[in-house]
């Protein structure tokens, strides 16, 4: 019996026997004392009795004793009224995520909400002032992050010869004064101009100021607007580049306007938000019925303000320390999301696995038989979905984060043998938040890291450091994938892989725009050769060329030069289109030595790697990076990678994987980003299909 017949057999026997073996299946318990509160944006939220019985909390009446309102493990102040739980809500500050979740449970005693009074017998206020903030997310750009700065989201591109207009459109009172808040960032940079930005500032088509700075650097300008200027009702707001300025090329970003400005106290749509700029009584109208009063100077700690309401008219005293939002129940929010909150048996003491699955509830089926595949081999394996996780590592949150904090979780406490293989089987983004494009149905996040030449990118192996040295401690793979279908198809085609015979050949493509890439790849493949193969070297091939060396078979094909999200090369060796030219055949592992190709995460556009790993003639091994590295500092991972993935010893492409990041010296950011950014697409418990030798 030859080692393919025999691992047919194995897998044949365990899809026949799985029921007997120790497994880790997906459970389908749901808490019932526990509720999750999906919120998006700042304000009073409010929540029936009936809808929380709806969503299924075992819940009879309101009682403070018997109700705990918790946001990220700390207590939140809430109000009981006429069978419902009212209270401050926060849109989410993450990266990832546009929810912030908010944890009802029962069993526990809550907080109420405490009450101030301020005395209303002192000057009373004809105007009081509010911050307006308009922005949006429409423009990425990574190349703005620092230190300081951790949004990469902006509003506005203003180039050379542009102006933009934003409208405003403010109630009634004030004298038109204002204070006008931006933050600007400057994308070019003309070294040998000082102030190489500069901004015209009109409002209502009169110019108020020109701002200058100078450089790639943010800029927060403080604009004092004259009485006059502002008008009650529609207000145009222009930042106009459209003057000749000192620099010929002068491109900025608007992330955001604030304007603080008098008006009327009068609520909108019973709602107000104010403060003052020094104690007074206020009485506020237009609310259709008793207003609660916020101070929100603390907003995870809001406290409640008594004030004096009749006839619609609430009268209530502050002071300047105050920030007062009151609401009346035609501006009362109702959560984004209301679900159970989902239980968890990955705490248990006895929990074990040498291969973790994290995915979705509905991939987790597709999994079946490549899961009983790698139980018949000898692993332990858990499938853990990605749900669970949020819910009792991350408070709720459906972030990176909550995962990289289950997996140290696990490395540490559960039994031995501790886990060695991470596999997500989910689509990931970089737009977590739905920004400019919709968040996958079946998401399974990557973090976001720095790297030097693109800002940030996503990085699977800092899910896995448990220790926080910035290197992964378990082998971690993925198939970015969002379909069931995708998933029976990738798990069919890895073992037929590992069922298949390796052919006897090593495959180098290199990009002959430099001399330095073929240079490499002859310093490369000693370590890459398995006894008695041999070793093909196109350099500047044409993409035909590569395909037929390709289809004539390689166990290994490895491609070193220039490369971007869709293509090999400058001179185009490969690409996105040419993938379909594969033919049938046992698939080699790729492992790609070039720029961005591994992407998975760019919203709308699929990486050259995606495209390999989801055609059905593609490889199912494919190594490739998510952002921009140098060769010379790819060629240590490398070097270690083929001799590993060439030792007879090493069985799993994981530990091939594994070992060569572990091996790299990351005290420099330039290889810290080689581990960083180069990802495992396929199984990283699979085995390593190499060439029968003599």
């Amino acid at each position: 019996m030859n080692s393919r017949q025999l691992l047919l057999l194995i897998i044949l026997m365990a899809a026949l026997g799985a029921a007997c073996r120790r497994e880790a299946p997906l459970t389908e318990e749901r808490a019932t004392d526990r509720l999750m509160i999906g919120v998006t944006a700042d304000g009073v939220y409010r929540l029936p009795l009936a809808d929380m019985q709806a969503a299924g909390l075992a819940i009879n009446s309101l009682d403070v004793e018997n109700l705990q309102l918790l946001q990220e493990g700390t207590a939140v102040p809430y109000l009981l009224q006429e069978d419902a739980l009212l209270f401050y809500g926060q849109a989410t500050d993450s990266r990832y995520t546009n929810i912030r979740p908010y944890l009802l449970q029962t069993g526990q005693p809550g907080t109420l909400m405490t009450e101030t009074a301020v005395d209303q017998d002192q000057t009373m206020a004809t105007a009081v002032s509010q911050t307006i903030t308009l922005a949006e997310n429409s423009l990425y750009e990574a190349q703005a992050l620092d230190e300081q700065h951790t949004d990469p989201w902006f509003w506005q591109k203003i180039g050379r010869g542009q102006a933009v207009d934003i409208p405003l459109e403010l109630p009634s009172g004030g004298d038109g004064s204002g204070q006008l808040r931006l933050q600007l960032w400057g994308q070019t940079h003309s070294p040998d101009i000082e102030n190489d930005h500069d901004l015209d500032l009109l409002v209502n088509g009169q110019a108020i100021e020109t701002i200058r700075w100078d450089g790639p650097i943010y800029d927060e300008p403080i604009v004092f607007l004259p009485p006059g200027t502002l008008q009650p009702g529609q207000n145009t707001i222009t930042l106009s580049n459209e003057a000749r300025g000192a620099a010929l090329l002068d491109i900025m970003l608007l992330n955001w306007l604030a304007l603080d400005v008098a008006i009327s106290p009068v609520a909108q749509d019973d709602l107000l938000n104010f403060y003052v700029n020094e104690a007074a009584t206020v009485t506020i109208a237009q609310f259709s019925a008793e207003p609660i009063v916020l101070d929100i100077h603390d907003p995870a700690n809001p406290v409640r303000v008594a004030g004096h309401f009749a006839d619609g008219h609430l009268t209530v005293g502050v002071t300047p320390a105050m920030r007062i939002t009151a609401v009346a129940p035609q501006a009362f929010h109702a959560p984004q999301s209301l679900a159970l909150a989902r239980t968890s048996r990955w705490r248990q003491p006895d929990s074990q696995a040498d291969l973790i699955i994290v995915t979705t509830d509905a991939l987790a089926p597709a999994l079946a038989p490549l899961v009983a595949a790698r139980q018949a081999q000898g692993l332990t394996v858990a499938v853990v979905p990605v749900a669970e996780i949020y819910d009792e590592w991350g408070f709720g949150a459906a972030s990176p984060e909550s995962i990289q904090q289950f997996v140290a979780y696990a490395a540490v406490h559960w039994q031995d043998p501790k886990p060695r293989y991470l596999f997500l089987v989910g689509e990931a983004t970089t737009d977590y938040r739905g920004y400019i494009s919709q968040l996958p149905a079946n998401h399974v996040p990557s973090l976001l890291v720095p790297v030097q030449y693109s800002g940030e990118t996503v990085s699977d192996s800092r899910l896995a450091d448990v220790d926080g040295d910035a290197k992964p401690e378990l082998a971690v793979g993925r198939w970015p994938v969002d379909t069931v279908k995708e998933v029976e198809s990738l798990a069919a085609r890895t073992l037929a892989y590992e069922a298949g015979t390796a052919a006897a050949n090593t495959l180098f493509a290199t990009d002959a725009s430099e001399s330095e890439f073929a240079a490499m790849a002859q310093r490369l493949w000693p370590g890459s050769q398995v006894s008695g193969t041999a070793v093909t070297h196109l350099n500047g091939a044409a993409a035909a060329e590569v395909v037929a060396a390709w289809n004539a078979g390689a166990w290994l094909t490895t491609y070193i030069g220039h490369g971007s999200l869709e293509l090999w090369g400058k001179d185009n060796l490969f690409n996105s289109e040419t993938v379909n030219e594969l033919q049938p055949g046992q698939p080699p592992i790729v492992v790609q030595l070039t720029c961005l190709t591994g992407l998975f995460a760019q919203p709308g556009v699929e990486s050259l790697a995606e495209v390999m790993l989801q055609h059905k003639n593609g490889p199912v091994l494919i190594i490739a990076a998510t952002s921009l590295t140098l060769s010379a500092h790819q060629e240590p991972f490398a070097a270690a990678l083929l001799q590993h993935l060439a030792d007879p010893d090493m069985g799993r492409i994981g530990e091939a994987f594994q070992r060569a990041k572990t091996a790299l010296d990351i005290r420099g950011d330039s290889l810290r980003e080689i581990s960083d950014t180069f990802v495992l697409l396929g199984d990283p418990s699979a085995l390593i299909v190499r060439p029968e030798t003599p």
